[in-house]
């Protein structure tokens, strides 16, 4: 008795979604749970009285009473009435409305009903009355979808069932009317933007059910922007929306959006447009360098990072952007202490100059951009560097100028610039160690140990001279070179230091003034 209670109630549930009339009288019944969107509306109509399980494990929906001949006539009724909606209707005959389309539809999906007759018997109907793609696109309330969500491809309209019916009318549609052909895209950018329509396409993509067809509209959404005279900048938003620079130029995306872009400038050869503005907009100057830095050491991809790259250096140079920002834009920043012997630096440097030439009011030196990105650490090591290459002492010197008056002007104490000049120079010999005081504050521990050489060092000449320069600036600052020393080294330090100066002609003068300075002797 239980098998044919349930052919009962899977003919009942068939007649429900397939005929109008009796539609609503299971409707809140469990028998089935559809996998409808959200926006679908139940239909009108009352609902059958459902009857609670008994004891006997009796199912629902029908009653422990009713007759076996009663059930026999229900399901030959039943039988009848689904059947002849598989039959095609007489003249004048209609199975059901339009607008119950979509619900009808879904429900014979759910239940594994004969959707491709349905279907084709629908779209005839649709093609008979002459109705358009954006017609039956509202038909089958597709402009009411409401669930832009981009987590799975079942979330978007490719998920709905009525969309794949659309798709069907849109293609007999256009095979029956080459002459009036119609696009799908305009329907779909009523649900979606146009960047949220490419997020979807590019998920439909990776769907062995959808590629196909996600391949197509993506085609037609081009070609619409091709039509409307979309530029490359815009369209990269559309192709690049997710895409991590590093993989950029071998997207499939990217790739693609360069042929649109050759495709514009061929039919607008007055109005050319580069290929770097957009990808440098999106990823930022420096990202985008380095990535095509990288990228030109790949067999690949080398010819178009090449070209890429003389672009965007041929933009920041006309660019009229501060010297500051075009180092780091060509990585100078991340080229470490040979960064003089570099040829981009070269082109910076010569940018530094027409800059300079070209903005009075907003000149920048060659230290500005170094320190910017080096702190004095990196500018020591860059100028110890460059001081053994023949090619970059110039530069070398002038930069350790440029820190010269730099740290005059801002009133750095000769304590802090023998830090820098001395300490903190490559090589050192001895380490830097610091102590903190119960408040927390650091000292520097007095050093145990002095170069012999301390003396007679460009570096040192160059301190004792800034030494004079800031005591004749600041005469309310005067500071003494024994105090610096003192600041820093032991005594058993400086003896050592001053022994070995005094055996040595060059310093042997110098040594015994700072002696009597240092131990009054």
């Amino acid at each position: 008795m239980n098998s044919l209670y349930r052919i009962v109630l899977v003919l009942a549930a068939l007649f429900y979604f397939f005929n109008v009339d009796a539609a609503s009288t299971i409707a809140n019944s469990k028998l089935v749970k559809l996998n409808t969107p959200t926006y679908t509306h139940p239909l009108p109509g009352n609902q059958i009285d459902r009857n609670l399980r008994d004891e006997n494990n009796e199912e629902r929906g029908i009653s422990s009473t009713l007759g076996l001949d009663k059930i026999k006539a229900l399901v030959k009724s039943l039988t009848k009435k689904i059947k002849s909606l598989f039959v095609k209707p007489k003249p004048g005959q209609q199975n059901f409305p339009d607008e119950t389309f979509p619900h009808t539809f879904s429900a014979a999906q759910s239940l594994g009903g004969r959707v491709s007759t349905l279907q084709a018997r629908q779209i005839q109907r649709w093609q008979d009355k002459g109705m358009t793609p954006g017609e039956v696109y509202k038909q089958l309330q597709l402009d009411r979808f409401n669930e832009p969500h981009f987590d799975k491809i079942e979330n978007t309209v490719f998920g709905y069932l009525g969309f794949n019916t659309w798709v069907k009318y849109v293609d007999d549609f256009n095979e029956k009317n080459p002459t009036k052909k119609e696009s799908m895209i305009p329907s779909l950018l009523t649900l979606y933007s146009d960047i949220d329509l490419s997020r979807v396409l590019e998920m439909a993509k990776k769907a062995s059910t959808t590629e196909a067809l996600a391949r197509k509209l993506r085609m037609e959404q081009i070609q619409r922007w091709m039509t409307d005279g979309k530029s490359p900048g815009y369209v990269f938003k559309m192709f690049m929306v997710d895409s991590k620079v590093d993989e950029l130029l071998t997207n499939p995306q990217f790739i693609a959006w360069t042929k649109y872009v050759d495709e514009f400038n061929a039919k607008n050869p007055a109005n050319k447009a580069s290929m770097i503005p957009p990808i440098v907009t999106h990823y930022g100057d420096d990202a985008v360098f380095g990535m095509l830095e990288a990228a030109k050491k790949v067999q690949s991809t080398e010819k178009l990072a090449s070209k890429l790259q003389a672009e965007q250096i041929q933009k920041l140079l006309s660019s009229n952007h501060s010297p500051t920002y075009v180092f780091k834009a060509l990585n100078l920043d991340k080229t470490g202490d040979e960064v003089f012997s570099t040829p981009l630096f070269t082109t910076w440097f010569n940018y530094l100059k027409t800059f300079n030439d070209k903005n009075p009011d907003k000149k920048e030196s060659l230290l500005t951009s170094i320190h910017r990105y080096y702190q004095d650490h990196g500018v020591a090591r860059i100028v110890e560097k460059a001081m053994t290459n023949p090619s970059t002492v110039k530069l070398a010197n002038q930069l350790q100028d440029e820190r010269y008056s730099r740290w005059l002007l801002n009133e750095s104490s000769p304590q802090s610039a023998f830090y820098v000049f001395i300490l903190t120079k490559p090589g050192a010999d001895d380490v830097i160690r610091f102590r903190e005081r119960p408040d927390r504050s650091k000292y520097l521990l007095p050093l145990e140990k002095v170069s012999d050489d301390l003396l007679s060092s460009p570096d040192f000449k160059r301190w004792a001279q800034y030494l004079d320069d800031f005591n004749a600036k600041y005469p309310d600052k005067q500071t003494s070179m024994s105090a610096v020393f003192r600041a820093y080294y032991t005594d058993d330090a400086l003896e050592n230091m001053l022994a070995a100066a005094r055996k040595d002609p060059s310093t042997r003068d110098i040594a015994s003034t700072l002696e009597k300075a240092l131990f009054n002797v």
